[in-house]
């Protein structure tokens, strides 16, 4: 006669001396066995929905992405949420900043968002990126190039092949992390937040430490990055004018315990979200930063400044989209296209299934009619 018996993949881990610390999340596993079968099922607990946030997308694996907005000293700040479990990041260059040579990045890096590989996965979101070289937010690289000299002490971003984001100070002793292979970094300037709390440089009166504002006004539309404690990535932006302070209020308000700045002055915030994946051009980005100069769709074509683009990750747990990495010994540029990897693949397509938010109505708010020159700035 077979018996039934169930336990905590926590309490496996505890049994054979590996400790359930290396938990992230909760994952019960029933194991049947009999004199003729053994059949193992596992749980795993879907993104769920959150008081207080929006969900602009969702799939099998539960939510995507999801949006909010607040007050940070009398600035409305629109927050926008990638999930770690069920999206991929990738970063672009821009087809003026950083300044790069003719084919030097791959097209997969390039000015647009790549429809043959990021469309195969389904595009989720976008968000610009830093400051232009000029305005000496730090180093960047990308599929095996390196655009700027990485700077010591600067907060950067880090993405790996399977599009999977770690962010921490450049040159500490725990950034990347040990078998966090990065093929994509960006810095901007010194971090914003470390541990959940304001940096002593982002408490500073030093106003000129934190980029150049148009018309030397301190206080102008700003954006930032931070990592929550989830592990999910946290963009914030306002059009109103702020100081880089409020920017790492804002980022602590949303959830997040480490934070940078991103690119700043009006004309350059943009962000949008779809509320289905996106796998070829033409499609709409709902969600938006409100009163943004210009419509987040620009990133489908092509954009003069760099940029991060999100994806959804298949509906299946057992299948992710994945690069080939870069090759160890290996110099010059080495293309990142997506692949699908892993058992589960062979039951999923490249759709992944999504359900709209509740309303059909755009969250953009009111486009501004305002237009400004390019600053010199940042």
């Amino acid at each position: 006669m077979g018996r039934i018996v169930t336990i905590t993949l926590s309490t496996l881990l505890v049994l054979a001396g590996l400790g359930s610390y290396v938990l992230t999340h909760d994952t019960t596993t029933t194991t049947t066995t009999s004199s003729t079968s053994t059949t193992t099922t596992t749980t795993v607990p879907l993104e769920r929905a959150v008081a207080g946030w929006r969900v602009a997308s969702s799939s099998p694996r539960g939510v995507m992405v999801d949006f909010r907005d607040f007050n940070v000293g009398g600035a409305v700040f629109r927050a926008l949420r990638l999930r770690a479990r069920t999206t991929l990041l990738r970063w672009h260059i821009g087809s003026v900043d950083p300044p790069t040579a003719p084919r030097q990045v791959p097209v997969d890096a390039g000015p647009a968002i790549f429809w043959p590989s990021e469309g195969l996965a389904g595009v989720v979101a976008v968000f610009n990126g830093g400051f232009k070289k000029a305005g000496g937010g730090g180093g960047a690289a990308v599929d095996g190039v390196t655009l700027e000299p990485l700077v010591r002490g600067y907060m950067t971003i880090a993405i790996d092949a399977a599009g999977h984001w770690s962010m921490g100070v450049w040159g500490s002793a725990s950034f990347p992390a040990p078998g966090f292979d990065p093929v994509a970094l960006r810095q901007n300037l010194p971090p914003l937040v470390l541990g959940g709390h304001l940096t002593p440089a982002a408490r500073s009166k030093n106003w000129q430490a934190w980029g150049s504002p148009l018309n030397n006004v301190p206080l102008v539309a700003r954006t930032g990055l931070g990592v929550d404690a989830k592990g999910n990535l946290v963009y914030v932006g306002t059009m109103t004018g702020v100081s880089a302070t409020q920017v790492g209020e804002a980022l602590i308000r949303a959830g997040a315990v480490s934070g940078m700045e991103l690119d700043m002055n009006p004309y350059w915030p943009i962000m949008g979200a779809s509320f289905t994946p996106l796998h070829a051009s033409g499609g709409t980005f709902p969600v938006q930063l409100p009163f943004s100069e210009h419509n987040p769709s620009i990133y489908e074509t092509g954009w003069q400044r760099d940029f991060f683009v999100a994806m959804a990750e298949p509906g299946s747990w057992g299948c992710e989209w994945r690069s080939r990495g870069l090759t160890p010994g290996v110099s010059g540029a080495q293309a990142q296209r997506l692949v699908l990897v892993g058992r589960g693949c062979r039951s999923v397509s490249s759709t992944t299934t999504t359900t709209s938010p509740s309303t059909t109505t755009s969250v953009a708010g009111t486009s501004s009619t305002t237009t400004s020159s390019a600053p010199s700035g940042s």
